[in-house]
């Protein structure tokens, strides 16, 4: 193969271009810090750390739907504590009024606190969360409990929410935890805490103190009982909760980490390339000027 002058140029330039796009891809990943920046760079690599982002993302959206959860769980928690601190005034009012030894006017003092009382575990069955009424099921921009009229509003329909990867956790409690019936529609109210209350004023009114002492004793025990259950479900939950989200977080920590490994440069290694590659461009211009400087009239002199 004959080289001509034309020859050596040309592979000259193409060393340039070489080395230059070398220095521009080391100098790319040190203005960065990462190490892929173009598909080309590690094609294999690259799809690693579409997947990691992928999953950090994910990881992200968990957290904040179990932090959200933990918000319902604590609410419900705090309205639960008061629903229980209500009945358990109540309980000691229909001790009081069982006795037979009330006057007309303790027993009307009795009746009047059971009604205000009533009207309490009313406006707890109407607490909200960031305007989000949390007794209610799906129904949650709307009221629960009516107290003009009586009526129970809400539904029983739970919202789930995702706080794993396939791991799904209802959040909401319904009206069951007043012991409102939702077999019928609308929901029946009549075994519920409030006409449990309604039926013990009535009789603390009228004095029936063996049905105070018996049947309407034994029901709020009822209410109390199912209100139990319901505060060591909600305990449970927040429980777990509270450690989904410390998983989510190590997760988090070794997602970043693998993400790192897979792009992220080692900067002391990339400097040290750098600088190799800046003395080989100087070393390649200074050859180039010594191929391209000789021409017919250096010959001619």
């Amino acid at each position: 193969m004959r080289i001509t002058q034309g020859v050596l140029i040309n592979n000259m330039l193409r060393n340039y271009n070489k080395n230059m796009a070398k220095m521009d891809k080391l100098n790319t990943q040190l203005a960065t810090g990462i190490r892929i920046n173009t598909p080309s760079d590690d094609p294999a690599g690259l799809v690693t750390s579409l997947r990691l982002r992928t999953k950090l993302h994910q990881n992200e959206q968990y957290k904040k739907n179990v932090s959200d959860a933990l918000s319902w769980m604590e609410i419900a928690d705090s309205a639960l504590n008061n629903y229980n601190s209500v009945l358990q005034r109540v309980r000691e009012l229909t001790v009081e009024a069982a006795n037979g030894t009330n006057e007309p006017s303790s027993l009307k003092a009795i009746a009047d606190e059971l009604k205000q009382l009533k009207d309490e575990i009313g406006d707890i069955a109407n607490t909200t969360l960031d305007d989000r009424y949390i007794f209610g099921g799906t129904r949650t921009m709307d009221k629960v409990y009516d107290k003009a009229s009586g009526q129970w509003l809400g539904n029983a329909n739970p919202i789930n929410y995702e706080i794993g990867e396939n791991i799904t956790l209802q959040v909401n409690l319904t009206g069951e935890v007043f012991d409102v019936d939702f077999s019928t529609d609308p929901p029946e109210l009549a075994g519920s805490i409030f006409a449990t209350l309604d039926k013990l004023i009535a009789d603390v009114e009228n004095g029936l103190y063996e049905e105070i002492g018996g049947a309407d004793l034994a029901k709020l025990d009822e209410h109390i009982n199912n209100l139990l259950s319901y505060r060591s479900e909600v305990g449970a939950k927040m429980n777990r909760l509270e450690m989904v989200n410390s998983r989510l977080e190590d997760t988090e920590v070794n997602y970043t980490k693998l993400l790192s490994d897979n792009e992220d440069v080692n900067m002391a290694k990339v400097i040290v390339e750098l600088t190799n590659q800046e003395n080989i461009y100087r070393a390649s211009l200074a050859a180039g000027a010594r191929i391209i400087q000789p021409s017919l009239v250096d010959f001619l002199r």
